[in-house]
């Protein structure tokens, strides 16, 4: 058996699911939900099915009030008890079960634990590598869930994936040893694949068993082999044509802008990403936090270009060129952070994590005033309170709200135990704040302790032995 597309279906189970479209454009999504699942039970192995069933039912569980979330769960109880009663039996029938469990509560994890076990028992780790995705969007902050995500996009070779799930938990904890090893794998892995190098092992193993270059380009394609740079741009054109036959099938555009993506074509990858979110309808929430995730690169690379270009110039009149562009870019990429963030929090208001980028790309912005309330709104997030208590803090002192921003920096110093990077932060900025309120001994008492453990940092040992006298 292998997965199945739309053209593998049987016509009345295409003819269900051009139906099923058709009601979540409508906004009928419980018709939709129920006709999807119909046409998973005759296909099981139709995971792009069950992508598109989950964005929908991801939409209708976000649009429930705190009170109908509440109501789901006694309904919820009652059908979980099935995945009990079917755990010993065959993967399909464990599928049936987690579906009608999701269809409630698309982010439950005993459903898409099963429903991921059951598809690898099937013989394909997309199934877990999807379920994970489910759950870590319901749970952006859990270091787990993403780990077994990051895991199961290393067994499908999705390396750059698996880096940029790696790179998530590393945003939560810089320090998490697993995530970095992990890192280091998958980037040494995606080296390995656009190098060629494990190809070029077993080149010897396969080739002459094949009876033309035909088939064995076929093989590196369907195995998603990339050995160069020119071999993705072949892979891009057989999926353009496929693309060129079917525009509104999204996954030939979601394939070329992973491909543009691997080749860090971000342009390309942004505008292919962009089509199939729309030949999608716009319901895939991950397509659209995908673009703009990638726009933001792309404007990074485009910033850190123009300030080396600058940092190259003699001329004075090409000097000035250049810093009024990298100044421009900097706006742009600004707002682009702003865009991205407030259109996360408009999804998922209740998500910290969202507040908290949201206020940073505000304070960037110079909204002071909306940095400090989009910012206390995300103190409830264990992961990002330090940071948050910290930016607050700068916000009031850029406001001149001085006893506000001393109050918020000690809370965070008083929270924070060994003299790690971000303690240093938040204690260097405690003694600017007591600086600006010319309480100069209290300023003092916060570079000495930061002395005491690093004297390299920033100015401090200027700023202290200054007051001894020493030069």
């Amino acid at each position: 058996m292998s997965l199945k597309t739309d053209k593998d279906l049987t016509p009345s189970n295409r003819d269900l699911v051009k139906r099923a479209k058709q009601a979540a454009q409508s906004k009928n999504i419980d018709y939709a939900i129920s006709l999807y699942q119909t046409v998973l039970k005759e296909a099981p192995l139709y995971l792009e099915g069950r992508r598109y069933l989950r964005v929908i039912e991801i939409q209708k569980y976000n649009a429930l009030s705190g009170f109908a979330k509440q109501m789901m769960k006694t309904n919820l109880a009652t059908v979980a008890m099935k995945l009990s009663a079917v755990a010993k039996k065959e993967p399909t029938e464990q599928l049936i079960a987690a579906e009608e469990v999701l269809a409630l509560d698309p982010f439950n994890v005993k459903a898409n634990t099963m429903l991921g076990e059951a598809g690898e028992a099937l013989g394909y780790p997309d199934f877990v590598a999807f379920a994970y995705e489910t759950i870590v969007e319901g749970k952006p902050n859990d270091k787990v869930f993403l780990n077994t995500a990051a895991e199961a996009y290393m067994k499908m070779q999705e390396f750059v994936k698996a880096m940029d799930t790696y790179d998530r938990i590393l945003k939560i904890d810089p320090r998490d040893g697993d995530a970095l090893s992990g890192r280091k794998n998958a980037e040494a892995a995606h080296a390995s694949k656009t190098g060629g190098w494990e190809a070029a092992e077993k080149e010897g193993d396969f080739r002459g068993a094949l009876k033309s270059k035909d088939e064995s380009d076929k093989l590196e394609q369907d195995n998603k082999v990339v050995k160069s740079s020119e071999a993705i741009d072949q892979q891009i054109q057989i999926h353009y044509k496929k693309h060129e036959a079917e525009p509104t099938n999204p996954l030939h555009s979601k394939n070329i802008a992973q491909l543009f993506r691997e080749k860090n074509d971000y342009a390309n990858a942004i505008v292919f990403y962009q089509h199939a979110y729309e030949a999608g309808n716009k319901i895939d929430s991950s397509l659209e936090k995908t673009i703009g995730d990638l726009k933001l690169r792309k404007a990074d690379i485009e910033l850190q270009q123009y300030r080396a270009a600058l940092a190259e110039q003699t001329d004075p009149d090409a000097q000035a060129q250049y810093q009024a562009a990298v100044e421009q870019k900097e706006k742009e990429l600004n707002q682009a952070r702003l865009d991205q963030a407030q259109a996360r929090v408009k999804a998922q208001p209740q998500e910290g994590e969202f507040r908290y980028d949201l206020g940073v790309a505000l304070y960037k912005m110079g909204e002071y005033k909306r940095a400090t309330e989009e910012l206390q709104q995300s103190l409830k997030q264990p992961s990002i309170r330090s940071q948050a208590l910290n930016l607050m803090g700068l916000s009031f002192m850029k406001r001149g709200m001085l006893d506000f921003a001393i109050k918020q920096l000690s809370l965070a110093k008083s929270e924070l135990a060994p003299m790690d990077d971000i303690k240093k932060e938040v204690v260097y900025n405690l003694g600017l704040a007591y600086d600006e309120m010319k309480q100069a001994e209290k300023a003092l008492d916060q570079f000495k302790e930061i002395y005491e453990h690093d004297m390299s940092y920033r100015d401090v040992a200027q700023r202290v032995e200054a007051s001894y006298g020493n030069n």
